[in-house]
């Protein structure tokens, strides 16, 4: 009985030995998957941050952003990207709930609306004989606007449906301006700052830029072009002539 225990005992506790490597060597192989996967997540989440921060302007085309919209219908006939519609028809619905009355006039254009718009505009300029300022009119040139990204929405009041300066007195763009960011919308275009958006103050124009960026960008009361070349510069060109 002893020789029975003396030859089989030292098997049992090398089997356990055994289990145990093997049972450590399982946990540290779920443990590193575990932190591929996370360290991918980042890595997919950085490019959707910076997909939503794709800039356009007219210093960056469109066709120089690789950016393809993803259009998903919205009240009225109207289409945005589908990564911000949830957060719009959000900011809509609260925007009425706080007693003001937002109108959507413009979201996704495509190049041939963009272009009709683009020559209406400065055919209508020539006949008042006016000269064309380029850098800040609206709407943009085809190929840098924004509203062929399906990012950008034009907003404003009910009372007053007109894209003018006065647009900025109106209750719901106070609302919009004050509580956009925490739907991931910004100001696009904000007074002051022409010389690095390239277009002059336009208070119905809000691009979806993710709510994070939205939040830091109206902490910092800055605009895209800025948020971008602090945080960004290295995968994103804010001003380039083609």
């Amino acid at each position: 009985m002893q020789a029975y225990d003396a030859d089989f005992y030292p098997v049992d506790e090398e089997n356990r030995k055994q289990n145990i490597w093997k049972t450590a060597g399982i946990i540290a192989c779920v443990l590193l998957i575990g932190l591929l996967c996370l360290r991918v997540y980042g890595w997919n989440r950085d490019r959707h941050e910076t997909r939503l921060l794709v800039l356009i302007n007219e210093w960056n085309s469109y066709e120089r952003a690789d950016f393809k919209p993803e259009l998903e219908e919205i009240d009225g006939g109207f289409k945005l990207d589908r990564q911000c519609v949830k957060d719009f028809r959000h900011m809509m619905c609260d925007c009425r709930d706080a007693g003001c009355s937002p109108k959507l006039v413009s979201a996704y254009r495509d190049r041939q609306e963009q272009e009709r718009l683009y020559a209406e505009k400065t055919l209508e300029l020539e006949v008042q004989g006016q000269v064309k300022e380029l850098t800040v009119q609206n709407p943009a040139h085809p190929g840098r606007s924004e509203h062929e990204l399906g990012l950008a929405a034009d907003i404003v009041d009910e009372a007053y449906p007109y894209m003018d300066s006065k647009q900025a007195d109106t209750k719901t763009c106070k609302w919009l301006r004050e509580n956009s960011w925490q739907y991931g919308f910004i100001l696009r275009y904000p007074e002051g700052q022409e010389e690095s958006t390239g277009f002059s103050y336009q208070p119905w124009h809000y691009r979806y830029v993710g709510i994070e960026a939205a939040r830091q960008i109206h902490d910092m009361d800055i605009c895209l072009e800025k948020y971008i070349e602090m945080f960004y510069s290295e995968n994103a060109v804010v001003k380039i002539k083609d």
